[in-house]
């Protein structure tokens, strides 16, 4: 059966998930100077744009075609990887069920009694909701997202992923991983909202830049959940916060982000075909609680997916009814 992280784990969850200097504003760009109109300015435009040239060329083949996101420390995910976790075979998922013997997998707090997440979809029909709320920095986060996309992907797909890694300052430092920022679920079954406060990039204060700011809801939504009363265990404040319909919740990263420790991007995506791969199995556990967990307000939707033996794997395990 899962664990619970040891509290050693979970305060240095919570330490690692506090930005310093919250308050801190993002450094604006500065203004691109102007140029001469001398008689040289053709040849100047001419060298210029081989030197860009060369730039993009140079910057394709290190990063895998990825272009950088103004501002942030993420950059456009390559389809192929994305592809890697949002299309894991069904044989992958019930293989794995929950069974992660390298590192513990917890599972989502279920609590009962609360008014339903709900949020609009395109038309304006109240829809289920899935709300996670992060930072780029935070290696936590980056261990979390992983199965969160998996997960979600078996109800609907994603656009416009970015490609990211935790802050190279933090504990696990340099955790690969994506990145929600301007990035979008479509979902038959359910609306997905990712927040993403604060980027990987550091800012005069010593903080991080701010990438996005909480609407009111979000914070009497988090000031509510994350906290003691209805996690308990876990350290209020935590991040990621995930709340699933406010049916489950998540606080923190459900497995040890060491479990990614040494291990590319493009190794931990490609591995997700591997049951055996303890990275793998760290991630496609957690996603099936996930799943299970979605699952319970989607009204067991899609029944493929629903019904799948990993998912009845996580069912059991969390003492839910199919």
């Amino acid at each position: 059966m899962a664990q619970q992280p040891s509290d050693k784990n979970k305060q240095a969850s919570k330490n690692a998930s506090r930005p310093v200097g919250q308050g801190a504003k993002r450094t604006a760009p500065s203004k691109a100077s102007k140029r001469s109109s001398s008689t040289l300015l053709t040849w100047g435009a001419i060298g210029l744009v081989l030197v860009i040239v060369v730039v993009l060329l140079v910057v394709k083949f290190a990063g895998g075609g990825s272009t950088t996101t103004s501002g942030t420390g993420s950059s456009v995910a390559p389809q192929s990887l994305v592809d890697q976790v949002t299309k894991i075979p069904a044989s992958v998922y019930d293989t794995v069920g929950v069974t992660s013997p390298a590192t513990p997998v917890s599972k989502p707090v279920e609590v009962k009694g609360q008014p339903a997440l709900t949020f609009p979809d395109a038309s304006g029909a109240a829809k289920p909701g899935v709300l996670y709320i992060g930072a780029e920095y935070c290696p936590y986060c980056a261990a979390e997202r992983w199965p969160m996309i998996a997960a979600l992907s078996r109800f609907g797909s994603f656009a416009n992923l970015s490609v990211t890694q935790s802050s190279a300052t933090d504990v696990y430092p340099n955790t690969p991983t994506f990145s929600f920022f301007k990035a979008s679920a479509t979902s038959s079954y359910l609306v997905f909202k990712g927040v993403e406060q604060y980027s990987n990039v550091a800012d005069a204060s010593g903080g991080y830049k701010v990438l996005e700011q909480l609407t009111p809801a979000q914070v009497k939504l988090i000031s509510k959940y994350d906290t003691a009363k209805y996690l308990p265990g876990a350290s209020p404040g935590s991040i990621p916060f995930i709340s699933i319909g406010n049916r489950f919740l998540v606080a923190g990263a459900s497995y040890s982000p060491a479990i990614l420790s040494g291990l590319t991007r493009s190794e931990i995506a490609a591995g997700l075909s591997d049951p055996t791969n303890p990275a793998t199995q760290a991630i496609v556990s957690t996603a099936n609680y996930l799943t299970a967990s979605i699952c319970q307000i989607t009204n067991q939707q899609p029944g493929s997916v629903c019904t799948s033996k990993g998912v009845q794997a996580a069912n059991k395990s969390m003492g839910l009814s199919s």
